[in-house]
């Protein structure tokens, strides 16, 4: 027997009598339960919602407001944001005749569409939907974003997505990102990769973040988040919008390009919603 047979030969020996102490002390032992990471659960996950248009596909899109605008409003506003070209089907601009004018006008329709709350069982199991509807109360096909309001008054979101507070700096390349979305109409589900680059532009010289978190069809309007260690809590700081390709259709889907927060900011307060960002309180 040769010095190296006999090393793996006692290391044999070695390895059966630990593998026998681990099963004596797993038989009168039970295994601790694993914990469910419920900050993360509740707030990243919880916050996402599923949107059919009812034309061609369903989306994603984040509950980033739930209550009274103020004091004195007795509705309750219910918001949620996604890309425009999820909800692009819902609405329409036609030309029509105006008599009072004399002239041909463009007159815009838009469509409610139907958003999909899910819940679940021990933190993590979808169990199913409570559907409302949505209404879209505003668009920016520039920055591919949109905002509807969802129809219940009544009834506050529990679970509502905290937006990145910019004032602070951030965020930064090489944090940690989660892509959340319903990747080809599943229930929501996360994807972990790196902020890539906060430099990106599109077509139109809009902004864009660069994550290495994949997304696929499904995913946009979805959220895109980072953690805050000054404040402790998971912060969206973009919306999923599109990905990289290259040939002839061939696609990279951990090249995952988002609607950045600074954009998310800027198309709320445009449209008389910062107060979802505390603008104007």
């Amino acid at each position: 027997m040769t010095l190296m047979s006999t090393f793996r030969v006692c290391g044999f020996v070695v390895a059966a009598a630990v593998a026998l102490m681990l099963s004596s002390a797993a038989a009168t032992e039970p295994l601790p339960k694993t914990e469910a990471p419920v900050k993360m659960i509740t707030e990243m996950l919880y916050p996402t919602v599923m949107i059919d248009t009812g034309r061609g596909g369903v989306g994603s899109g984040t509950v980033i407001f739930s209550d009274r605008r103020s004091h004195q409003s007795k509705d309750i506003w219910s918001l949620v944001i996604t890309n425009f070209h999820v909800v692009k089907n819902a609405v329409s601009i036609h030309k029509e005749f105006d008599p009072k004018q004399g002239k041909e006008i463009q007159k815009e329709t838009r469509r409610p569409v139907h958003v999909r709350l899910w819940d679940y069982n021990d933190f993590s199991t979808a169990v199913g939907t409570t559907g409302r509807i949505g209404r879209i109360v505003a668009w920016d096909q520039g920055r591919d974003l949109a905002l509807l309001r969802l129809d219940d008054q009544e009834r506050v979101i529990e679970h509502v997505a905290v937006l990145w507070d910019t004032k602070d700096g951030g965020p930064y390349l090489f944090q940690t990102t989660w892509a959340i979305g319903s990747g080809l109409g599943n229930p929501p589900y996360p994807t972990q990769g790196l902020l890539s680059g906060i430099a990106g532009k599109d077509q139109q010289g809009k902004s864009l973040y660069l994550s290495s978190a994949p997304i696929i069809f499904g995913n946009s309007g979805g959220s895109l988040w980072a953690f805050s260690t000054r404040r402790d809590k998971y912060e969206m700081i973009g919306v999923p919008s599109m990905i990289s390709g290259y040939g002839w259709g061939k696609i990279v889907p951990h090249m995952a390009w988002s609607r950045p927060i600074s954009e998310i900011r800027e198309f709320l307060s445009d449209n008389d919603f910062g107060f979802v960002f505390g603008e104007g309180t």
